[in-house]
């Protein structure tokens, strides 16, 4: 799972500029970045990121690129995986020895489409960006001082490309400093305040 998360195998920088390009609206990508990275800094399943230098300010930004085709991909699976939620419906009702009815279908293909709806949600930048402003600005008006997000640079967004200030940082599951118990306890306090507070909970740690 942790592969999925930020070690899947990358698609060609060529293609990934291509897409900024294209996305953007400019001839050569110097034009707004004074330096980007030849090869992304992390993979994951939907895109790819780029460490990059704005070229206007000289801010460090990470410059997030989906992969091309990546929502007509999802279709399909979720187009076959409905297909296939009747047979599994009706397979593991005979399995517990209970008749299937006409509503366990229904009730599973509502399942599906709404654990649907959620990840072609992720393929919306625009959204993401606008999850992220409002992400940081509930922690900050909670006093959660401790839980921060990365600017995001509203100039540079676009429907597959997202662009928000760098920020440095290591794995929990990774680091041996002291203060990972710590920040376990911050990391807990922030979603209970999701769960029970603000009712708009992040679902994508990576921690």
């Amino acid at each position: 799972m942790r592969q999925l998360q930020d070690a899947v195998p990358p698609f060609p920088s060529s293609e990934a500029f291509a897409v900024l390009r294209r996305q953007l609206g400019v001839r050569d990508l110097t034009q707004i970045f004074g330096e980007i990275t030849a090869a992304p800094v992390a993979s994951a399943s939907i895109g790819q990121v780029y460490k990059a230098t704005l070229r206007e300010g000289e801010t460090q930004v990470a410059v997030k690129v989906q992969r091309p085709g990546i929502l007509a991909e999802i279709a399909l699976d979720l187009h076959v995986l409905r297909l296939l939620t009747p047979l599994q419906t009706m397979f593991q009702n005979a399995v517990n020895g209970v008749q299937t009815q006409p509503e366990d279908i229904a009730v599973a293909l509502q399942l599906v489409d709404e654990w649907g709806r959620g990840f072609v949600a992720e393929t919306d930048y625009r959204l993401e960006a606008r999850n992220t402003a409002g992400f940081a600005a509930s922690m900050k008006a909670r006093g959660l001082d401790a839980v921060c997000a990365p600017v995001v640079v509203e100039r540079l967004v676009r429907d597959t490309v997202l662009v928000t200030e760098w920020v440095d940082g290591s794995r929990l599951d990774s680091d041996a400093s002291p203060d990972v118990p710590r920040l376990c306890g911050v990391a807990l306090n922030a979603y209970l305040t999701m769960l029970l507070d603000t009712g708009v909970l992040h679902c994508d740690p990576h921690p």
